[in-house]
């Protein structure tokens, strides 16, 4: 599929591991069919009510942290701190950064969030 895509879906809770790394996510079960989309990091956007902000989203099975198999978009938010549980969303997919993989420690992963975060910071121009 092209990109820009959109994936739509509810905010669910998560392991929150996001949030012991300081990095909190919003996780959805995508309510589109995303089995064309390359599982990885992408530069996004998010709309929430009637608010967009810039955004990273990992779209895939999370291999270092699950392995139900079920793909989640995974979505880091820039400029929002507010609690969105429960709450529709609209993430917009706007460039493939990388593939996802699975990492030898939730450190490593963490890790090159950090990296994914800075350089999602930079394809927004976010300083």
């Amino acid at each position: 599929m092209a990109l820009p895509f959109t994936i739509t879906g509810k905010v669910i809770h998560g392991a929150s591991l996001g949030n012991t790394y300081n990095s909190p996510t919003a996780n959805i079960i995508p309510e589109e069919d995303v089995s064309t989309l390359a599982h990885g990091v992408y530069f996004s956007r998010i709309r929430i009510g009637d608010r967009t902000y810039p955004a990273i989203t990992n779209l895939g099975i999370r291999p270092t942290v699950s392995s139900d198999g079920e793909v989640n978009a995974e979505t880091y938010i820039y400029g929002m701190s507010r609690n969105i549980y429960d709450m529709d969303v609209s993430i917009v997919l706007l460039e493939f950064s990388r593939p996802e993989k699975k990492f030898s420690s939730q450190n490593e992963l963490f890790a090159t969030v950090k990296e994914d975060i800075r350089a999602g910071a930079d394809f927004h121009g976010i300083s």
